[in-house]
């Protein structure tokens, strides 16, 4: 079985290696540079490049050819294909696969679209190659992502509004009187669209309303709970550490956010996912 997801997760190429799948690209654009990889370096020059902007890059999503040949190469070799695409509320990739899975003419391929993106759609990801490597099968893995994926929780903060602001996600009014007062929207991902579930003052109490959702829903114990934190390692860690510690959580690991999410929340932003029970 192949399993294909998008960058969107920001699963490192090095990653997507060990874990025996493949990536293909989301491309985010500035007018004098373009970035498309998932590595540690890319995802450097890309931050350094977001800082420096007043504007923000453009996003293009894959394009059906991308994934066409994959299932050619898949079809010829009579591997069953399973696509897990960030949430189709946030990107066209989703009916890019489904596209390309009509003009590839081919039974054995199945696109799931995960409803979620970055950190939640690794977790999700790497879900699917750990019951694909137990020997489940495509048709039931895809029943299984479809029913579990309600159960996947994003939550994330921004150190800033600025990058909210030049998306036009909030107004420019609200953006200063919150820079002002240092107010941080405690973010998360529902039914696949990014919205607030709370402000809060300082990212002190902004980490507080992260930790809110270990508090209001369950861990599932058989699945790890992941943090990610956009080109600050040091923060990341520290809040990491900090929720381990509180909540008593094995198993953690530590990601970056890349291009695709990273553009709407820029650098020095946290993130945690989990599933629930």
């Amino acid at each position: 079985m192949r399993i294909i997801t998008d960058t969107g997760t920001d699963i490192l190429e090095a990653e997507a290696k060990k874990l025996g799948i493949e990536l293909v690209a989301i491309h985010s654009s500035f007018t004098d540079a373009s970035f498309s990889e998932n590595t540690e370096t890319e995802f450097q020059r890309f931050y350094e490049k977001l800082r420096q902007s007043d504007m923000l890059p453009v996003s293009s999503q894959p394009s059906p050819a991308n994934f066409l040949e994959l299932f050619e190469d898949a079809r010829e070799k009579q591997e069953e294909v399973v696509v897990i695409t960030i949430s189709s509320k946030l990107s066209g990739t989703y009916n890019g696969a489904v596209l390309a899975k009509d003009m590839a003419e081919y039974d054995n391929i199945y696109v799931v679209d995960s409803l979620q993106a970055s950190l939640s759609e690794r977790l999700l990801v790497e879900y699917a190659v750990k019951l694909r490597d137990a020997g489940m099968g495509a048709k039931e893995l895809v029943r299984t992502l479809e029913r579990d994926r309600e159960r996947v929780m994003l939550t994330g903060v921004p150190s800033t509004l600025l990058y909210l602001k030049m998306g036009g996600r909030i107004s420019p009014v609200v953006a200063a009187v919150g820079g002002v007062i240092g107010i941080k929207p405690v973010l998360w991902l529902k039914g696949g669209v990014i919205e607030s579930r709370s402000k809060a003052r300082g990212m002190r109490m902004a980490k507080s309303g992260m930790q809110s959702f270990l508090k209001d829903y369950e861990v599932d114990p058989a699945m790890p709970v992941m943090f990610a934190h956009s080109d600050n390692a040091e923060m990341g860690q520290q809040f990491m550490e900090e929720t381990e510690q509180q909540f008593g959580l094995t198993g953690c690991s530590l990601h970056e956010i890349g291009m695709a999410i990273g553009t709407h929340i820029g650098p020095d932003a946290l993130m945690m996912a989990f599933m629930r029970k």
